[in-house]
């Protein structure tokens, strides 16, 4: 028997529930508070918007562009601290 796939809404929940389940212990800051800090960062950049949070290693990817560049920013979603730029 095959499962029947999963909907957009679903998994997004999913990832929703994980966000908000470590945002309660503290291991993540609130996802506005980190939008406010990395774009400031990025100045002259246009951010993209949509995060992706990914728990295996506590990090949102951002995208943003530039002179028609996509660069991703990963960001500690502890701290907020930008990690890694694709464009370095």
């Amino acid at each position: 028997m095959l499962a029947a796939p999963v909907s957009a809404p679903a998994q997004q929940r999913s990832e929703q529930d994980m966000v908000f389940e470590n945002r309660q212990q503290g291991r993540v800051m609130p996802l506005r508070s980190i939008e406010r800090r990395v774009v400031t960062q990025m100045r002259g950049y246009d951010y993209l918007g949509n995060p992706i949070y990914f728990e295996s290693s506590n990090t949102y990817r951002m995208t943003f562009m530039r002179d028609g560049q996509v660069i991703r920013v990963e960001v500690d979603a502890r701290s907020g601290r930008i990690r890694n730029r694709s464009d370095r």
